[in-house]
């Protein structure tokens, strides 16, 4: 059976504004995925991005499931509730998904990144970086490429298509990233969620991580990567981007592993502060 990962983002109980969420409104999901841990999850769990609410549901009933929509819609209800008692603040924007579901390898390690962004765009060139750049990910150079999907359901095969895929995502959002059509890769979801896998045949969980290194420029502002605990809103024209891995086996979590939490990224959240101006 294959091991599916949804992923569900919305603003929902900022403190502050944006700024942050308050810690009761995650308590108050984790309880309802908790709930269905061992019937209809295999495992789960709740994280934040600034004032955004992150679902993250293991299971196995594939990426369309209604019976996960539903537990989705409950646990953000329930997170509501508790925000609406508090009059907290609240951003009208749609939810922002993604999602994979594989044949689990030996050994699964994946990364989820999260970012405060809304163009649906974001990630485009954080992918093509990641999945199609031998310059910034040398793996790639030894390999046989991957397949890109945009929006619009168009496919990419690279290297071979490279240049009309670049062209495609000035306009396009990628969705999606596999090796093969029975082999995902990774998924983004608007500018917010992205998850990808890790390690052979994928880049290794330091060359997704290290696309970030240097600093990144997008529409919304220089991307900063930053730990969870400073993955705040309070700097105009950085965007926060925190990155947590983890390691699948039969459908059960390990981890997350703060991986931005690290001094190697110091120099990177310099940049970003000084070419935004902040200071």
């Amino acid at each position: 059976m294959a091991t599916t990962i949804s992923v569900c983002a919305l603003p929902l109980g900022g403190i502050a504004g944006s700024a942050a969420i308050f810690p009761d409104v995650l308590q108050r999901a984790a309880k309802v995925l908790k709930e269905a841990e061992g019937s209809l999850l295999t495992d789960s769990l709740v994280t934040h991005i600034a004032d955004r609410l992150v679902l993250v549901m293991v299971h196995g009933e594939g990426g369309a499931s209604p019976l996960v929509t539903v537990l989705k819609d409950a646990a953000v209800a329930a997170a509501a509730e508790t925000a609406g008692k508090r009059r907290l603040f609240s951003r009208d924007l749609k939810p922002a998904m993604c999602g994979l579901s594989f044949a689990e390898r030996e050994s699964e390690p994946f990364v989820l990144f999260l970012a405060d962004a809304q163009d649906p765009a974001f990630w485009n060139p954080v992918l093509l970086s990641q999945f199609a750049d031998p310059f910034a990910i040398s793996s790639l150079a030894d390999g046989t490429g991957f397949v890109f999907c945009t929006e619009d359901a168009a496919m990419f095969q690279t290297p071979p298509d490279l240049h009309r895929l670049i062209a495609a995502a000035k306009s396009s959002a990628i969705v999606g990233v596999a090796a093969d059509a029975d082999t995902p890769a990774a998924s983004a979801g608007s500018g917010v969620v992205m998850i990808t896998r890790a390690e052979h045949p994928y880049p290794a969980t330091a060359e997704l991580c290290g696309v970030f290194a240097h600093p990144r420029m997008s529409p919304e502002g220089v991307l900063c990567p930053v730990s969870l605990c400073d993955g705040r809103t309070v700097a105009k024209g950085v965007v926060p981007v925190v990155a947590l891995g983890f390691s699948v086996a039969d459908g059960k979590l390990s981890g997350p592993v703060d991986l931005f939490d690290n001094p190697a990224f110091d120099a990177a959240r310099i940049a970003a502060g000084k070419l935004s101006g902040f200071f």
